[in-house]
């Protein structure tokens, strides 16, 4: 059917996909805020990823038949049960929950309503969300883009929260390919890169949509070995569009290194990593930079009021 004036008759089913692993505590409430959104044509896909803490038995107590939950054996990581989820889903939409994250009422039925009748190179839409840890304010995450900016928007990271705010054609996964499987840490930023080289782009709205909850600092050993892998494999292709995408690539990596040390307390190895990415693009703005300064002053203990921390791609399920 061809795009129409009536916006209800775009309704197409929408697979949400939830991974989780040992949060039983918490998949009610992230289910729950799915069963409440105003657009009721989904399916819900959790995704146990060996689970060891009675997640069964917090499925237990929801009865809607669009609820349905796939096991992994062993555990594989937050990449591999997002594909596991792909592979089970099939709506013409996909959409991604933490399992520790939550979405306001509006979210799909605005995402949805922001697809109709766009374009091919148009897959996916992301909104706003708050970013939230205790012990610190919560910070609120906009995407900021337009269509000439996606690409280099994305070599600063992964700040558009994908992995709770994404809704995108299921189709795509098949030409840039499902998340790596080998990225225990940055799997999202790494496909969001791969979907840029491509040409695609997704939309992005300042609407908060979703509240996303920051855990525990990543595994340094983890992101380390991500960092390398996403360098490998996007560094020829990064510079191809010229020094400055260059150096904003690079300073990123130095970023996601700097961060991934300072929830080490690794202090000396973070702040190295911060002088490097300062070399290599110091033109990030003064709210980044104040950000980076309250965090390492949290780390020092030195009492500057906190915001949130700026890991530039937090992974959760």
């Amino acid at each position: 059917m061809g795009p129409s004036d009536d916006s209800s008759i775009f309704e197409p089913l929408v697979s949400v996909i939830i991974p989780v692993y040992n949060r039983a505590h918490l998949i009610a409430r992230a289910i729950s805020s799915v069963l409440a959104q105003s657009y009721s044509h989904l399916e819900i896909i959790v995704v146990d990823d060996a689970s060891s803490d009675g997640l069964r038995a917090a499925l237990a107590g929801f009865a809607d038949p669009r609820l349905r939950c796939v096991e992994h054996r062993v555990n594989k990581g937050a990449a591999a049960a997002r594909n596991t989820g792909i592979a089970a889903a099939s709506a013409e939409f996909v959409a991604f929950l933490d399992s520790d994250d939550v979405w306001f009422a509006e979210k799909l039925a605005q995402q949805v309503a922001a697809m109709r009748g766009q374009p091919p190179e148009i897959v996916g839409h992301v909104c706003a969300y708050d970013c939230v840890r205790v012990g610190y304010r919560a910070r609120r995450v906009v995407p900021r883009w337009s269509a000439s900016t996606f690409h280099r928007s994305q070599l600063f990271g992964c700040s558009c929260g994908p992995g709770t705010t994404l809704l995108c054609r299921r189709e795509i996964f098949a030409e840039i390919g499902p998340f790596d499987e080998e990225l225990r840490r940055l799997e999202d930023w790494d496909w969001l890169l791969r979907l840029a080289e491509k040409g695609y782009r997704l939309l992005g709205s300042p609407t908060v949509l979703a509240r996303v909850e920051v855990g525990s600092g990543p595994s340094r050993c983890d992101v380390d070995a991500a960092l390398r892998r996403i360098r490998a494999r996007h560094q020829a292709a990064v510079a191809r569009y010229g020094t400055v995408s260059r150096r904003i690539f690079e300073a990123s990596l130095y970023l996601e290194s700097a961060a991934a040390a300072y929830s080490d307390k690794a202090y000396a190895r973070a702040a190295i990593a911060v002088v490097h990415s300062l070399l290599c693009y110091p033109l990030r703005g003064a709210s980044f930079y104040w950000r980076m300064m309250q965090r390492a002053a949290g780390s020092a203990g030195l009492g500057l009021a906190h915001s949130a921390p700026t890991a530039l791609s937090p992974t959760t399920r």
